[in-house]
């Protein structure tokens, strides 16, 4: 006889695949760089308010809203460790703008306006906001001790766009007045620089004149200082 055709049974229904594990959470932010960064802010406050070689210690850690006076030792070495960083920090906030100058002038060889604005301007930019303001206010009490060859050279500007500004700002007042003269007028520049600006950030951030007008007379006064002839030596003795 022939051989009946199986009856198919049912077609089992598949499974529900398991729902897909919902993203892992990203990385923690380790605690240790909120308290660095926390300690950094209350740091630039209290140096910008009580002076970075006399605000003390303890304000600054409490201000941080931590309990361990030895956190800026372990932190940044100690308070001119700190004073670093916050200069590190200042100096980093202005260098996209920097950059971008300097990337123009690859193509474009800039004047000695041109190199003096470019200068000036992301510095006089940091009076937009309190940060900024502090910032100011801390880099206008080292203005007095100034030295070009430091300021170009080690320090929280070595490798940095505004390095390379201040080197090419001394090659274009050394075309004027040679470079000892050139060197001691950027000096001079530094010192009033930081200092004018200083004081402009203690004031109300709607001072007169605007801003825009303030940066532009600034930069022109910079420049007609700067680009003076070198004086006639002394004459001798007779």
């Amino acid at each position: 006889m022939p051989r009946s055709a199986a009856t198919p049974g049912p077609t089992p229904t598949p499974s529900p695949s398991p729902p897909s594990p919902a993203p892992a959470p990203g990385p923690a932010r380790p605690r240790s760089v909120a308290t660095r960064e926390a300690l950094l802010l209350a740091g630039l406050r209290r140096f910008a308010s009580d002076g970075w070689r006399t605000a003390r210690i303890r304000d600054i850690v409490a201000d941080a809203g931590q309990g361990n006076d030895s956190a800026i030792n372990y932190h940044f070495g100690g308070r001119t460790g700190l004073l670093e960083s916050v200069l590190r920090s200042g100096v980093a906030r202005m260098e996209p703008e920097r950059r971008r100058d300097l990337d123009r002038w690859a193509s474009s060889a800039p004047d000695l306006a041109e190199i003096v604005r470019a200068v000036v301007s992301p510095l006089a930019d940091l009076l937009d906001d309190d940060e900024g303001r502090w910032t100011l206010r801390v880099i206008g009490q080292l203005g007095p001790v100034a030295e070009v060859g430091r300021t170009v050279g080690p320090g929280p500007v070595a490798d940095t766009a505004l390095q390379d500004q201040l080197a090419m700002l001394i090659s274009a007042v050394t075309a004027r007045c040679g470079q000892e003269w050139a060197r001691h007028r950027v000096r001079q520049m530094i010192v009033m620089l930081t200092a004018e600006l200083a004081t402009r950030a203690r004031g109300p951030a709607d001072a007169a004149p605007a801003h825009r007008q303030y940066v532009t007379d600034l930069v022109d006064w910079l420049v007609a200082g700067l680009g003076r002839q070198a004086p006639a030596p002394e004459a001798g003795p007779a």
